[in-house]
Protein backbone atom coordinates (compact mmCIF):
# COMPACT_ATOMS: atom_id res chain seq x y z
CA UNK A 1 0.00 0.00 0.00
CA UNK A 2 1.36 3.37 -1.04
CA UNK A 3 0.28 6.53 0.84
CA UNK A 4 -0.52 9.22 -1.77
CA UNK A 5 0.15 12.89 -1.31
CA UNK A 6 -2.98 14.44 0.17
CA UNK A 7 -3.51 18.15 0.79
CA UNK A 8 -4.32 19.08 4.40
CA UNK A 9 -7.60 20.67 3.32
CA UNK A 10 -8.80 17.53 1.52
CA UNK A 11 -11.93 15.73 2.72
CA UNK A 12 -10.03 12.43 2.95
CA UNK A 13 -6.99 13.77 4.79
CA UNK A 14 -8.17 12.47 8.18
CA UNK A 15 -8.69 8.97 6.76
CA UNK A 16 -4.93 8.67 6.01
CA UNK A 17 -5.71 7.18 2.56
CA UNK A 18 -3.51 4.60 0.82
CA UNK A 19 -3.42 3.19 -2.73
CA UNK A 20 -3.83 -0.57 -3.03
CA UNK A 21 -3.61 -1.86 -6.62
CA UNK A 22 -5.15 1.32 -7.94
CA UNK A 23 -7.95 1.40 -5.33
CA UNK A 24 -8.06 4.23 -2.80
CA UNK A 25 -8.58 2.80 0.68
CA UNK A 26 -8.75 4.05 4.27
CA UNK A 27 -5.37 3.86 5.98
CA UNK A 28 -6.68 4.64 9.43
CA UNK A 29 -5.29 3.51 12.77
CA UNK A 30 -6.48 -0.10 12.96
CA UNK A 31 -3.50 -1.86 11.37
CA UNK A 32 -2.94 -4.05 14.45
CA UNK A 33 -6.57 -5.09 14.91
CA UNK A 34 -7.77 -8.65 14.30
CA UNK A 35 -10.44 -7.57 11.80
CA UNK A 36 -10.36 -8.63 8.14
CA UNK A 37 -8.20 -6.50 5.83
CA UNK A 38 -11.19 -5.16 3.86
CA UNK A 39 -12.77 -3.98 7.14
CA UNK A 40 -9.58 -2.34 8.39
CA UNK A 41 -9.02 -0.67 5.03
CA UNK A 42 -12.41 -0.16 3.32
CA UNK A 43 -12.64 1.26 -0.16
CA UNK A 44 -13.29 5.04 -0.29
CA UNK A 45 -16.23 6.16 -2.45
CA UNK A 46 -17.45 9.69 -3.26
CA UNK A 47 -20.86 10.69 -1.89
CA UNK A 48 -22.31 11.73 -5.28
CA UNK A 49 -21.44 8.49 -7.04
CA UNK A 50 -24.27 6.40 -8.44
CA UNK A 51 -22.46 3.33 -7.12
CA UNK A 52 -22.65 4.75 -3.59
CA UNK A 53 -26.43 5.18 -3.89
CA UNK A 54 -26.87 1.65 -5.24
CA UNK A 55 -24.76 0.16 -2.46
CA UNK A 56 -26.74 1.93 0.26
CA UNK A 57 -30.05 0.91 -1.32
CA UNK A 58 -28.91 -2.72 -1.45
CA UNK A 59 -27.73 -2.68 2.18
CA UNK A 60 -30.90 -0.90 3.31
CA UNK A 61 -33.12 -3.57 1.75
CA UNK A 62 -30.90 -6.39 2.99
CA UNK A 63 -31.11 -5.01 6.56
CA UNK A 64 -34.91 -5.02 6.51
CA UNK A 65 -35.31 -1.25 6.03
CA UNK A 66 -33.66 -0.43 9.35
CA UNK A 67 -32.27 2.98 10.27
CA UNK A 68 -29.27 4.99 9.18
CA UNK A 69 -26.82 3.71 11.80
CA UNK A 70 -27.48 0.10 10.88
CA UNK A 71 -26.92 0.89 7.20
CA UNK A 72 -23.61 2.63 7.81
CA UNK A 73 -22.42 -0.12 10.15
CA UNK A 74 -22.92 -2.74 7.43
CA UNK A 75 -21.52 -0.48 4.72
CA UNK A 76 -18.21 0.24 6.49
CA UNK A 77 -17.30 -3.42 6.64
CA UNK A 78 -16.16 -2.99 3.01
CA UNK A 79 -16.72 0.61 1.88
CA UNK A 80 -16.34 4.11 3.26
CA UNK A 81 -18.55 6.74 1.63
CA UNK A 82 -17.57 10.34 2.23
CA UNK A 83 -20.29 12.14 4.22
CA UNK A 84 -22.10 8.83 4.50
CA UNK A 85 -24.67 10.18 6.98
CA UNK A 86 -26.13 12.66 4.51
CA UNK A 87 -26.16 10.07 1.69
CA UNK A 88 -27.89 7.55 3.96
CA UNK A 89 -30.54 10.12 4.93
CA UNK A 90 -31.14 10.82 1.24
CA UNK A 91 -31.61 7.12 0.50
CA UNK A 92 -33.97 6.70 3.46
CA UNK A 93 -36.03 9.73 2.46
CA UNK A 94 -36.68 8.25 -0.99
CA UNK A 95 -37.39 4.68 0.10
CA UNK A 96 -41.01 3.89 -0.81
CA UNK A 97 -41.37 1.16 1.82
CA UNK A 98 -40.05 3.43 4.59
CA UNK A 99 -42.34 6.26 3.51
CA UNK A 100 -45.29 3.94 3.57
CA UNK A 101 -44.51 2.51 7.01
CA UNK A 102 -43.01 5.53 8.79
CA UNK A 103 -43.49 8.61 6.59
CA UNK A 104 -45.03 11.77 8.01
CA UNK A 105 -48.04 13.56 6.62
CA UNK A 106 -47.37 16.43 4.22
CA UNK A 107 -47.00 19.99 5.48
CA UNK A 108 -46.95 23.46 4.00
CA UNK A 109 -46.21 26.91 5.36
CA UNK A 110 -49.12 28.23 7.42
CA UNK A 111 -51.41 30.43 5.36
CA UNK A 112 -52.08 34.11 6.01
CA UNK A 113 -55.13 34.95 8.09
CA UNK A 114 -58.34 35.31 6.08
CA UNK A 115 -59.68 38.80 5.44
CA UNK A 116 -62.60 38.25 7.82
CA UNK A 117 -60.28 37.90 10.83
CA UNK A 118 -58.19 41.03 10.37
CA UNK A 119 -60.63 43.74 9.23
CA UNK A 120 -62.21 45.78 12.05
CA UNK A 121 -65.45 47.85 12.13
CA UNK A 122 -67.82 45.08 10.99
CA UNK A 123 -70.76 44.20 13.28
CA UNK A 124 -70.34 41.07 15.42
CA UNK A 125 -71.32 37.81 13.71
CA UNK A 126 -71.05 39.28 10.20
CA UNK A 127 -68.60 36.46 9.47
CA UNK A 128 -69.30 33.18 11.23
CA UNK A 129 -67.48 29.88 11.70
CA UNK A 130 -69.93 27.00 12.09
CA UNK A 131 -69.38 23.54 13.54
CA UNK A 132 -71.20 20.92 15.57
CA UNK A 133 -70.21 18.45 18.22
CA UNK A 134 -72.28 15.57 19.48
CA UNK A 135 -75.30 13.91 17.75
CA UNK A 136 -77.16 16.24 15.46
CA UNK A 137 -80.24 16.03 13.22
CA UNK A 138 -80.27 17.69 9.79
CA UNK A 139 -83.62 19.45 10.23
CA UNK A 140 -82.48 20.79 13.55
CA UNK A 141 -79.42 22.28 11.90
CA UNK A 142 -81.42 24.17 9.28
CA UNK A 143 -83.70 25.78 11.85
CA UNK A 144 -80.66 26.58 14.02
CA UNK A 145 -79.33 28.83 11.25
CA UNK A 146 -82.60 30.79 11.21
CA UNK A 147 -82.55 31.16 14.99
CA UNK A 148 -78.95 32.35 14.87
CA UNK A 149 -79.72 35.06 12.28
CA UNK A 150 -82.74 36.21 14.29
CA UNK A 151 -80.66 36.52 17.47
CA UNK A 152 -77.38 37.82 16.11
CA UNK A 153 -78.32 39.72 12.95
CA UNK A 154 -77.60 39.27 9.28
CA UNK A 155 -74.71 36.97 8.40
CA UNK A 156 -72.71 37.60 5.23
CA UNK A 157 -70.22 34.76 5.28
CA UNK A 158 -70.30 31.32 6.91
CA UNK A 159 -67.32 28.97 7.03
CA UNK A 160 -67.83 25.36 8.05
CA UNK A 161 -66.60 21.81 7.67
CA UNK A 162 -67.73 19.73 4.73
CA UNK A 163 -70.05 17.50 6.78
CA UNK A 164 -73.09 16.00 5.05
CA UNK A 165 -75.49 17.80 7.40
CA UNK A 166 -73.89 21.17 6.62
CA UNK A 167 -73.83 20.49 2.87
CA UNK A 168 -77.52 19.65 3.01
CA UNK A 169 -78.30 22.79 4.95
CA UNK A 170 -76.41 24.89 2.41
CA UNK A 171 -78.43 23.44 -0.50
CA UNK A 172 -81.76 24.05 1.21
CA UNK A 173 -80.75 27.57 2.25
CA UNK A 174 -79.86 28.51 -1.34
CA UNK A 175 -83.26 27.28 -2.55
CA UNK A 176 -85.05 29.20 0.20
CA UNK A 177 -83.23 32.44 -0.60
CA UNK A 178 -83.88 31.98 -4.31
CA UNK A 179 -87.62 31.52 -3.74
CA UNK A 180 -87.70 34.63 -1.54
CA UNK A 181 -86.06 36.70 -4.28
CA UNK A 182 -88.52 35.40 -6.85
CA UNK A 183 -91.42 36.58 -4.70
CA UNK A 184 -89.79 40.03 -4.49
CA UNK A 185 -90.66 40.57 -0.87
CA UNK A 186 -89.81 44.15 0.04
CA UNK A 187 -88.43 43.73 3.51
CA UNK A 188 -85.52 45.61 5.01
CA UNK A 189 -84.39 42.50 6.89
CA UNK A 190 -84.53 40.21 3.89
CA UNK A 191 -81.01 38.80 3.34
CA UNK A 192 -79.36 39.44 0.01
CA UNK A 193 -77.70 36.05 0.30
CA UNK A 194 -75.19 34.24 2.50
CA UNK A 195 -71.81 33.19 1.15
CA UNK A 196 -71.07 29.73 2.50
CA UNK A 197 -67.51 28.40 2.26
CA UNK A 198 -66.72 24.77 2.99
CA UNK A 199 -63.35 23.60 4.25
CA UNK A 200 -61.88 20.49 2.59
CA UNK A 201 -63.07 17.20 4.15
CA UNK A 202 -61.07 16.11 7.21
CA UNK A 203 -59.38 19.54 7.44
CA UNK A 204 -60.42 20.59 10.92
CA UNK A 205 -57.33 22.83 11.26
CA UNK A 206 -58.80 25.11 8.56
CA UNK A 207 -61.34 26.10 11.21
CA UNK A 208 -58.93 26.10 14.11
CA UNK A 209 -60.27 29.40 15.52
CA UNK A 210 -63.66 27.90 16.36
CA UNK A 211 -62.45 24.33 16.89
CA UNK A 212 -60.44 25.63 19.84
CA UNK A 213 -63.55 27.30 21.27
CA UNK A 214 -65.49 24.05 20.96
CA UNK A 215 -62.86 22.42 23.13
CA UNK A 216 -63.34 25.19 25.67
CA UNK A 217 -67.10 24.61 25.58
CA UNK A 218 -66.55 20.91 26.29
CA UNK A 219 -64.30 21.73 29.24
CA UNK A 220 -66.90 24.04 30.80
CA UNK A 221 -69.71 21.53 30.20
CA UNK A 222 -67.73 18.67 31.70
CA UNK A 223 -66.85 20.69 34.79
CA UNK A 224 -70.46 21.90 35.21
CA UNK A 225 -72.55 18.82 34.51
CA UNK A 226 -70.50 16.19 36.38
CA UNK A 227 -72.47 13.46 34.56
CA UNK A 228 -75.79 14.89 35.73
CA UNK A 229 -79.05 14.55 33.79
CA UNK A 230 -80.88 17.80 32.98
CA UNK A 231 -83.99 18.70 31.00
CA UNK A 232 -84.19 20.83 27.83
CA UNK A 233 -84.76 24.08 29.70
CA UNK A 234 -81.83 23.39 31.97
CA UNK A 235 -79.64 22.59 28.95
CA UNK A 236 -80.55 25.90 27.27
CA UNK A 237 -79.75 27.77 30.48
CA UNK A 238 -76.45 25.93 30.76
CA UNK A 239 -75.46 26.85 27.20
CA UNK A 240 -76.25 30.51 27.93
CA UNK A 241 -73.96 30.34 30.96
CA UNK A 242 -71.21 28.73 28.89
CA UNK A 243 -71.62 31.45 26.25
CA UNK A 244 -71.27 34.14 28.90
CA UNK A 245 -68.14 32.50 30.33
CA UNK A 246 -66.39 32.17 26.97
CA UNK A 247 -67.30 35.67 25.83
CA UNK A 248 -65.69 37.00 29.00
CA UNK A 249 -62.31 35.40 28.21
CA UNK A 250 -59.39 37.81 27.65
CA UNK A 251 -58.23 38.20 24.04
CA UNK A 252 -54.80 39.57 24.95
CA UNK A 253 -52.25 39.33 27.73
CA UNK A 254 -53.56 40.15 31.21
CA UNK A 255 -51.46 42.82 32.88
CA UNK A 256 -50.50 42.65 36.57
CA UNK A 257 -50.47 46.46 36.84
CA UNK A 258 -53.68 47.65 38.58
CA UNK A 259 -53.52 50.94 36.66
CA UNK A 260 -53.69 49.26 33.24
CA UNK A 261 -56.91 48.81 31.31
CA UNK A 262 -58.90 45.67 31.92
CA UNK A 263 -58.14 43.01 29.32
CA UNK A 264 -60.10 43.13 26.09
CA UNK A 265 -62.89 40.50 25.86
CA UNK A 266 -65.63 39.70 23.30
CA UNK A 267 -68.19 41.12 25.72
CA UNK A 268 -66.68 44.58 25.22
CA UNK A 269 -68.24 44.71 21.76
CA UNK A 270 -71.23 42.43 22.39
CA UNK A 271 -72.52 43.99 25.62
CA UNK A 272 -70.67 47.32 25.59
CA UNK A 273 -69.78 46.94 29.24
CA UNK A 274 -66.28 48.32 29.19
CA UNK A 275 -64.70 50.94 31.43
CA UNK A 276 -63.19 53.02 28.65
CA UNK A 277 -60.32 55.44 28.58
CA UNK A 278 -60.78 58.23 26.06
CA UNK A 279 -59.31 57.52 22.61
CA UNK A 280 -57.40 60.31 20.86
CA UNK A 281 -59.79 62.55 18.92
CA UNK A 282 -62.91 61.46 17.01
CA UNK A 283 -65.26 61.57 20.02
CA UNK A 284 -65.70 63.75 23.07
CA UNK A 285 -65.69 62.77 26.71
CA UNK A 286 -69.20 64.15 27.05
CA UNK A 287 -70.41 61.45 24.65
CA UNK A 288 -70.13 58.89 27.47
CA UNK A 289 -72.87 60.67 29.36
CA UNK A 290 -74.87 61.82 26.36
CA UNK A 291 -78.61 61.33 26.43
CA UNK A 292 -78.64 59.83 22.98
CA UNK A 293 -77.80 56.18 23.24
CA UNK A 294 -76.27 55.90 19.79
CA UNK A 295 -73.44 58.29 20.70
CA UNK A 296 -72.47 56.14 23.65
CA UNK A 297 -72.63 53.00 21.57
CA UNK A 298 -70.54 54.61 18.81
CA UNK A 299 -67.97 55.79 21.30
CA UNK A 300 -67.56 52.38 22.93
CA UNK A 301 -67.50 50.53 19.61
CA UNK A 302 -64.79 52.87 18.34
CA UNK A 303 -62.81 52.30 21.52
CA UNK A 304 -63.13 48.53 21.16
CA UNK A 305 -61.83 48.47 17.58
CA UNK A 306 -58.90 50.73 18.45
CA UNK A 307 -57.86 48.45 21.30
CA UNK A 308 -58.58 45.33 19.20
CA UNK A 309 -56.22 46.57 16.48
CA UNK A 310 -53.43 47.56 18.86
CA UNK A 311 -53.62 44.86 21.53
CA UNK A 312 -55.07 41.74 19.89
CA UNK A 313 -54.47 41.82 16.16
CA UNK A 314 -50.69 42.20 16.53
CA UNK A 315 -50.58 39.00 18.60
CA UNK A 316 -51.57 37.03 15.48
CA UNK A 317 -48.38 37.87 13.58
CA UNK A 318 -46.40 34.78 14.64
CA UNK A 319 -46.81 31.38 13.02
CA UNK A 320 -46.88 28.81 15.81
CA UNK A 321 -45.96 25.94 13.45
CA UNK A 322 -45.56 25.18 9.73
CA UNK A 323 -43.07 28.06 9.37
CA UNK A 324 -41.15 26.99 6.25
CA UNK A 325 -42.05 26.36 2.63
CA UNK A 326 -42.30 22.73 1.53
CA UNK A 327 -42.55 21.04 -1.85
CA UNK A 328 -46.04 21.34 -3.30
CA UNK A 329 -47.88 18.14 -4.13
CA UNK A 330 -48.30 17.90 -7.90
CA UNK A 331 -50.49 15.99 -10.33
CA UNK A 332 -49.35 12.38 -10.64
CA UNK A 333 -47.85 12.07 -7.14
CA UNK A 334 -48.57 8.82 -5.32
CA UNK A 335 -49.82 9.41 -1.77
CA UNK A 336 -51.08 7.48 1.21
CA UNK A 337 -54.46 8.69 2.56
CA UNK A 338 -54.15 9.08 6.34
CA UNK A 339 -56.98 7.53 8.36
CA UNK A 340 -56.43 7.89 12.15
CA UNK A 341 -59.18 5.34 12.85
CA UNK A 342 -57.51 2.51 10.90
CA UNK A 343 -54.15 0.69 11.11
CA UNK A 344 -51.47 2.26 8.95
CA UNK A 345 -51.14 -0.87 6.86
CA UNK A 346 -54.74 -0.51 5.65
CA UNK A 347 -54.47 3.13 4.54
CA UNK A 348 -55.38 3.37 0.83
CA UNK A 349 -53.01 4.55 -1.88
CA UNK A 350 -54.07 7.30 -4.26
CA UNK A 351 -52.83 9.31 -7.24
CA UNK A 352 -53.21 13.10 -7.27
CA UNK A 353 -55.57 14.23 -10.04
CA UNK A 354 -55.87 17.95 -9.26
CA UNK A 355 -54.20 20.42 -6.92
CA UNK A 356 -55.90 23.39 -5.27
CA UNK A 357 -53.37 26.15 -4.52
CA UNK A 358 -54.12 29.32 -2.56
CA UNK A 359 -53.49 32.89 -3.68
CA UNK A 360 -49.73 32.49 -3.08
CA UNK A 361 -49.52 29.30 -5.14
CA UNK A 362 -49.11 26.95 -2.15
CA UNK A 363 -51.16 23.77 -2.45
CA UNK A 364 -53.49 23.29 0.52
CA UNK A 365 -55.73 20.48 -0.71
CA UNK A 366 -55.87 18.05 -3.62
CA UNK A 367 -58.32 15.83 -5.45
CA UNK A 368 -57.07 12.26 -5.71
CA UNK A 369 -58.17 8.91 -7.09
CA UNK A 370 -58.02 5.79 -4.95
CA UNK A 371 -58.86 2.21 -5.89
CA UNK A 372 -62.57 2.74 -5.17
CA UNK A 373 -63.38 6.47 -5.37
CA UNK A 374 -62.30 10.06 -6.01
CA UNK A 375 -61.64 12.08 -2.84
CA UNK A 376 -60.71 15.60 -1.84
CA UNK A 377 -58.30 15.84 1.10
CA UNK A 378 -56.05 18.46 2.71
CA UNK A 379 -52.33 17.85 2.36
CA UNK A 380 -52.05 17.26 6.13
CA UNK A 381 -54.04 14.04 5.62
CA UNK A 382 -51.75 12.75 2.87
CA UNK A 383 -48.38 11.02 3.13
CA UNK A 384 -46.31 11.34 -0.03
CA UNK A 385 -44.96 8.00 -1.27
CA UNK A 386 -43.58 8.74 -4.73
CA UNK A 387 -43.11 11.97 -6.68
CA UNK A 388 -44.38 12.25 -10.24
CA UNK A 389 -41.79 12.08 -13.02
CA UNK A 390 -42.94 15.34 -14.57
Amino acid sequence: MIPPRVHKGSKICRLDPVLDEGILRVGGRLHKSAMPEETKHPCILPKDSHISILLLRHIHERCGHNGRNHMLSELRKKYWILKGNSVARKVLSKCVMCRRSRGKASEQKMADLPLERILPDLPPFTNVGLDYFGPFEVKRGRTAIKRFVCRRGQVKHIRSDNGTNLVGAHGELKKALKSLNERKIQDALLPDGIEWSFNPPSASHHGGAWERLIRSVRQVLNSTLHQQSIDDEGLQTLFCEVEAILNNRPLCTVSSDPHDLEPLTPNHILLLKAKPILPPGTFLKSDIYARRRWKQVQYMADLFWQRWTKEYLLLLQERQKWTSLKRNLSVGDIVLVVDPTAPRGSWPLGRVLETKPDARGLVRSVKLKTKTSVLERPITKLCQILESEE
